[in-house]
């Protein structure tokens, strides 16, 4: 059986992507909740898993592959009759791309925001540091709602993994009050598509 290695909030980006995969592929795995506050992911026992001390983790017998888009492919790749990847190499290097995009543009400006505006102490947050972050989704969501003109996926003409990684940080700019929907119907409407499959719905509410 798979293990996937994470923390309480099983909704956020990084595990929901991965959680809405497994349900997508009817894969059989445990969910194994790490607790971060009392540093059990720096647990000896842990870091022989992953050295980087960092959630989320996949183990798969011996095997064991931190980071959540590597994490994101090898279930896509374990799993081919869920049909979460193109057969073409342009297909599968367009998916990869719109992973790396999520993670890289979306969630780290994302992720800013949120450091220099609600989780830092007042005196560690940088009004310099937000603003430039507050540009960069700007820019990235401008690049997604254009993207997403009369498309129904976000990669290909077909469902792929790269759907699940642009809606999984879409639902954390949701719920951190980061995406004016108004002003990007195109990423909102993709969002309640993949919000109505199937896979996501178990994603956000099941922990195996």
């Amino acid at each position: 059986m798979l293990t996937l290695y994470g923390h309480a909030g099983h909704t956020a980006a990084n595990i929901l992507k991965i959680r809405a995969a497994l349900a997508e592929a009817g894969a059989d795995y445990r969910y194994k909740v790490l607790d971060l506050a009392k540093g059990e992911q720096q647990s000896a026992e842990y870091l022989a898993i992953n050295p980087h001390g960092k959630v989320p983790t996949l183990v798969d017998g011996a095997f064991a592959l931190p980071e959540s888009d590597a994490i994101l492919w090898y279930v896509a790749e374990k799993f081919p009759q869920a049909s979460m990847l193109p057969g073409d190499v342009q297909g599968r290097a367009r998916v990869l791309q719109w992973c790396e995009f999520a993670s890289s543009s979306l969630y780290t400006a994302s992720y800013e925001i949120h450091i220099h505006t609600t989780s830092a102490e007042p005196a560690n947050r940088s009004a310099f540091v937000l603003e430039r972050a507050r540009v960069a989704l700007s820019r990235a969501l401008g690049v997604l709602e254009k993207r997403l003109v009369g498309r129904e996926y976000v990669a290909v003409d077909t469902f792929s993994i790269a759907d699940f990684a642009v809606a999984a940080v879409v639902h954390m700019l949701r719920t951190r009050g980061q995406l004016d929907a108004a002003a990007c119907p195109n990423v909102a409407a993709h969002a309640e598509r993949i919000a109505a499959r199937p896979a996501w719905q178990k994603a956000l509410v099941a922990t195996p």
